[in-house]
């Protein structure tokens, strides 16, 4: 068998072949849809960016067909590439200003640190604006939960910046998998040489001058806050729990988005961690955690028993399984993924690149059946499928790929792997409620326990190690993680 180049029929066939059962609904003339309240589908849409300096500048370029029409970032050096790209686009620093004068505004890209993800999306999505969001789109599950309701009852069109969910590997992998030709998929392994930014880090124990470019209250937003240090930005938020999500959060949408789709997984049912030195102000500089999730709805070729999923970042890898290479680790050097079957094995690297089939130890070509839609094979095509969407008429609108609700259960998942890692201490297999938020074994009394730094002292020529200890209310402190209370001044979701 031989890999075929032929793609199957794309979303822009399958809208179209929709359309035309629609009757004159397709020909609608464009004044008309206005009137209804809706952008014209060959009209531009007017959009704004928040956060615009990193990839909020990648995706505000891919998105440069239509109008952008306004700015916003806390770092004026940093966002400056974007307000001179896009010189006629008016600034701001607070995205809640911004959202009040900017009555034109159709879709917001959001590219803030991930703490601000959310609170942006919410402000964004209660005045009907269309949003597309980085991933993981939330810090926290309270916060998700939320925005996919928010989406839902506004009926606006949502998108995470996970690229990967349109890509064409995606969906070969998921139809590879489901015909059966690896067997059931009892154990995935995703690995990242992440982070490439230090972690395992405590708070600074001085703080530095604000930069006179940076309005550092606005970038701490709705965290408690710190004073500044040089530490945690432009790039180095990703390493503390105030601000990001590690490594984790920041490969896991690309390594994971796959599994997800191809195996159907909703919320783990457990959870497992271990990590390198531990503290509650930064992520771990390694760390492993193995999930598990329940049986879902078997396939008409491919049972779906239970499976647990292995997470390892920080130099931390999986063995080598029998049946494949033993380079395999290599040829996906930056991270990759290993699906486990009982007939074979499946390789990918993020977003499902480079992907390759072993069965009995030798690499096996094949050419899936073509199930899932393909969207037009464009660099752009994360970001204009958005687009699409947000032009379709509601009543006949297809979703883009990495809609709110199809990125719950990921985001839910990175989300409490990175919280049982904090609550390592308890020693135990958390079992997550996904219903009602919580870990069920995590009784009132339990403590997590977090070891202080150790100094070194001598007594009658002997090292010796004065290591002082932390414990929390462990309920207590899952609660605030899961549903965080913002500081004054920000609107509690």
């Amino acid at each position: 068998m031989t890999n075929s180049t032929k793609k199957g029929p794309t979303r822009r066939d399958f809208v179209k072949t929709s359309l035309l059962g629609m009757g004159a609904l397709a020909v609608l003339p464009s004044r008309v849809i206005s009137g209804l309240g809706h952008v014209p589908p060959s009209d531009k849409l007017n959009i704004a960016g928040i956060g615009v300096g990193g990839r909020g500048f990648k995706n505000l370029n891919n998105l440069k067909s239509e109008n952008i029409v306004a700015l916003c970032d806390v770092d004026s050096d940093y966002g400056s590439k974007a307000f001179r790209r896009w010189g006629l686009a008016n600034q701001y620093t607070d995205f809640r200003v911004m959202l009040e004068k900017e009555k034109s505004i159709d879709a917001v890209v959001i590219a803030t640190p991930d703490h601000t993800h959310s609170v942006a999306a919410m402000a964004s999505m209660q005045l009907q604006k269309h949003v597309f969001v980085q991933a993981p789109m939330s810090h926290a599950v309270f916060e998700m939960r939320r925005m996919v309701e928010t989406a839902r009852v506004y009926n606006v069109v949502s998108q995470t910046g996970n690229q990967g969910a349109s890509g064409d590997n995606t969906r070969d992998i998921a139809e590879i998998l489901w015909s059966g030709v690896i067997g059931e998929i009892h154990e995935v392994h995703a690995w990242t040489n992440h982070p490439l930014w230090e972690q395992g880090l405590r708070f600074p124990e001085k703080s530095e001058t604000e930069p006179r470019a940076l309005k550092w209250n606005l970038f701490v937003g709705p965290a408690d806050f710190i004073p500044y240090n040089s530490t945690y930005t432009p790039y180095g938020w990703r390493a503390w729990w105030r601000f990001g999500n590690g490594a984790l959060g920041t490969m896991g949408p690309h390594l994971l988005e796959p599994a997800f789709r191809a195996l159907k997984l909703n919320a783990p049912a457990e959870i497992e961690a271990s990590s390198t030195t531990l503290n509650l102000e930064s992520a771990p500089g390694a760390q492993k955690i193995r999930f598990l999730f329940k049986q879902r709805n078997n396939l008409p070729r491919l049972a779906m028993p239970p499976v647990e999923l292995y997470w390892y970042d920080g130099g931390l890898k999986p063995n080598i399984p029998d049946g494949l290479p033993v380079n395999i680790l290599e040829r996906y050097s930056g991270g990759g993924v290993i699906f486990s079957g009982s007939d074979g094995y499946l390789c990918c690297g993020a977003e499902g690149n480079n992907y390759q089939v072993y069965r009995k130890g030798e690499p096996v070509f094949i050419e899936p059946e073509k199930k899932i839609h393909r969207i037009d094979g464009s660099v752009l095509g994360h970001e204009a499928d958005w687009v699409r969407a947000c032009k379709e008429l509601p009543e006949n609108r297809l979703a883009p790929s990495a809609d709110f609700e199809s990125q719950a259960a990921l985001t839910e998942t990175i989300l409490v792997g990175n919280l049982a890692v904090r609550m390592q201490s308890l020693r135990k297999i958390l079992l997550w409620d996904s219903a009602q938020l919580k870990f069920s074994n995590v009784s009132q009394d339990d403590e997590i326990v977090i070891t202080g730094k150790s100094n070194l002292y001598f007594e009658n020529g002997l090292p010796k190690f004065n290591t002082s200890e932390k414990r929390i209310n462990a309920r207590f402190f899952a609660n605030q993680v899961i549903r965080p209370i913002y500081r004054e001044g920000w609107q509690q979701i």
